[in-house]
């Protein structure tokens, strides 16, 4: 189940009138417009700004090839089968 909410934004009338319809796909134009624009944002690289946090970063990237990928939620779920004895 996905968990909405209510918003009201005011836009200028050239962009509302470029908008589909109501009960015509204006929510999910607006949704796919919102997500397409966040997911090309760009997220900033941490950046130390103590000589104690430039020595933890130092240690993080040093450790980055040892720990590999990031796992999905699919490498999760079987690292945690491996982990507790399941089947592979």
């Amino acid at each position: 189940m996905t968990t909405t909410k209510l918003v009201s934004v005011k836009v200028p009338l050239k962009i509302f009138r470029a908008l589909p319809d109501a009960h015509n796909g204006r929510s999910r134009f607006i949704i796919a417009a919102l997500e397409e624009k966040i997911s090309k944002r760009q997220e900033s690289e941490w950046q130390p700004t103590t000589a104690r946090g430039r020595r933890l970063k130092a240690l993080l990237d040093a450790g980055a090839a040892e720990r590999g990928e990031p796992l999905d939620d699919a490498g999760i779920a079987r690292e945690l089968r491996e982990r507790r004895g399941g089947l592979h």
